[in-house]
């Protein structure tokens, strides 16, 4: 008959694992509000085509059209640039592809096949 155990003392001591996961408190530092300043909301009501019946549906925002988008950081850096481009070129050479592929030979020789129960 076999035994297993979890408390070897030569190599496991549950007192130093345990240890590691004491809860130390500091003091409570108020929060530097600075850090997320966000811009005072509209005081315009909600529109009355708004939807209320739901939780949590913000109030409604009217867009800003004087937003200057070259402020906004739209990517990390180079990399991350490069990947999206490629990425989404790929897309569109693939739909580019579907749609002559459908204009042309697929009229006359179909290759598709079911995908999950389709047709």
């Amino acid at each position: 008959m076999s035994v297993t155990t979890t408390a070897n003392p030569q190599t496991y001591n549950i007192r130093a694992v345990l240890a590691d996961y004491d809860l130390h408190h500091s003091e409570e530092a108020q929060p530097d509000t600075s850090l997320n300043a966000h811009p005072a909301p509209s005081s315009s009501q909600n529109p009355v085509y708004w939807p209320s019946d739901h939780r949590r549906i913000p109030p409604y925002r009217p867009v800003n059209r004087h937003l200057d988008q070259t402020q906004r950081r739209v990517y990390q850096n180079g990399v991350e640039q490069v990947f999206v481009g490629i990425m989404f070129t790929g897309v569109y050479i693939e739909s580019t592809v579907a749609w002559l592929w459908s204009k042309t030979a697929g009229r006359v020789w179909d290759v598709r096949y079911k995908i999950g129960g389709e047709w």
